[in-house]
């Protein structure tokens, strides 16, 4: 059982998320930039509308996208690709990352179903830890979509739109970026 304390301490530690800028749209000057709930919210969206027509456990999937990006609240926003690039450490991000999740739920053991789901997600090694990367790497163009349609230079967000080609060429998901890609350059065609 999750004492009120507990819970409540949990809740306002994750709800440091809502104040954690997106760093990428942050280094490229876009204003009023998406928080990492804000994203997350959306990832989970998505997670819930298609994990019926993948044939996934939706509740699983949705979870995972829940807790896929959680240990930024310790950590903050960082960014490690640039495009097709690597431009950090995704290792060191990592390990900074499990060490928040490990200690945000380590005060119930009821809680480490969340710790588990999280590292899998990972290692992506499952087909749910799979599609949810392919759900970030989709809701991030999704927001760039967004920000062009607001008016910034279409050219700011090429390197995003590449970052997901990276993860989405050739996979199960990749229809949904053509689709997004195709809106783009239309979009793009008519302003």
């Amino acid at each position: 059982m999750v004492s009120h304390p507990e819970l409540l301490n949990l809740l306002l530690e994750i709800g440091i998320l809502k104040k954690v800028q997106r760093t990428g749209w942050v280094l490229k000057g876009v204003k009023d930039v998406e928080s990492v709930a804000e994203h997350t919210w959306r990832v989970a969206m998505l997670a819930l509308l298609l994990a019926p027509e993948l044939g996934l456990d939706q509740l699983k999937l949705v979870k995972m996208a829940l807790i896929h990006d959680l240990g930024e609240a310790g950590i903050g926003d960082i960014k490690w690709e640039s495009g097709k690039k690597v431009i950090g450490s995704r290792k060191k991000k990592h390990a900074d990352e499990e060490k928040v999740i490990s200690q945000m739920f380590a005060d119930n053991p009821s809680f480490q179903e969340y710790v588990e789901l999280w590292k899998e997600f990972g290692r992506q090694e499952t087909r749910e830890a799979k599609i949810v990367k392919q759900l970030d790497k989709l809701e991030m163009v999704i927001q760039a979509l967004e920000y062009e349609k607001e008016g910034y230079p279409s050219e700011w967000f090429d390197e995003f739109w590449e970052n997901a080609e990276k993860y989405l060429k050739g996979q199960e998901l990749e229809a949904f970026f053509i689709f997004l890609k195709n809106k783009r350059e239309h979009e793009k065609s008519n302003r």
